[in-house]
């Protein structure tokens, strides 16, 4: 199993504390030079991100590489299940990027420009003691073992789908509507196991245990240019750059 992310995720959780610290010192200088509230904290825009729940982790850590590398831009992230997010975008969500987990779901939109930026797999996730002694695929589909899957109409189940068929189908006693609903529901021991992909077990580490599903199906990620500006632009750009592929191969995602 690929290595869990590093300390690079918690600053996205620090983001928000570190831009309002930021503009107050900036606010602050402006006054005491007697000066306005113009310049770079005033003058700062924005890209509105819209993400597969899988990209969670991976995401933030693009995101703050690309606020270092562009301080005039903030970008804002939305992360939920890929068709939920199409739904929203189709409803008028000003979303400026929309990164899905399949190029089906992507398709669905009206796009200015997509590109595939990276491939994920499916791998199965249990609580650490794996208490329904999971061995692999296979051992998914015994009566006494409560399964969690992602509803049918999201990638991830979609792919669970094609790679156990219809015997897995019908084994899953809950199907939720995003990847990290599997995955919460291993950690808080809710379920014996869940199909999840191979990123979401490098995420949580030692919080859960780790099957690979040996099976060739996969998944394409395209990111999808949903406007005009030329900030959303930029942020694809970096994507598909060597310093956001660094990040996503670390994270355990695919080459495109």
């Amino acid at each position: 199993m690929p290595e869990p992310p590093g300390p690079g995720r918690l600053r996205a959780a620090l983001r928000t504390t570190v831009a309002l610290a930021a503009c107050g010192a900036v606010l602050a200088a402006a006054v005491s030079c007697g000066g306005g509230t113009s310049g770079v904290a005033a003058g700062r825009r924005n890209v509105t991100v819209f993400a597969a729940s899988s990209l969670t982790d991976v995401f933030s850590d693009i995101a703050a590489a690309f606020e270092a590398a562009h301080p005039d831009v903030e970008v804002t992230l939305q992360f939920a299940g890929s068709s939920r997010l199409a739904t929203q975008i189709n409803a008028g969500a000003p979303a400026d990027v929309f990164a899905a987990a399949d190029e089906r779901t992507a398709a669905h939109v009206a796009a200015r420009q997509v590109a595939v930026f990276a491939r994920n797999r499916l791998a199965i996730a249990t609580p650490p003691d794996n208490p329904a002694g999971v061995t692999g695929l296979d051992s998914l589909t015994g009566d006494d073992l409560v399964l969690a899957l992602c509803a049918p109409d999201v990638p991830c189940g979609a792919l669970a789908e094609q790679v156990g068929g219809p015997e897995l189908v019908a084994a899953a006693d809950t199907r939720e509507p995003n990847v990290r609903g599997v995955l919460t529901k291993v950690l808080l021991g809710e379920v014996d196991a869940g199909v999840v992909y191979l990123t979401d077990v490098a995420a949580a580490g030692d919080a859960v245990r780790g099957f690979a599903i040996d099976h060739p199906a996969s998944t394409a990620y395209p990111l999808v240019l949903l406007s005009d500006s030329p900030e959303a632009a930029g942020f694809v750009d970096f994507v598909a750059s060597p310093p956001a592929q660094d990040l996503l191969a670390a994270a355990g995602f695919g080459a495109p």
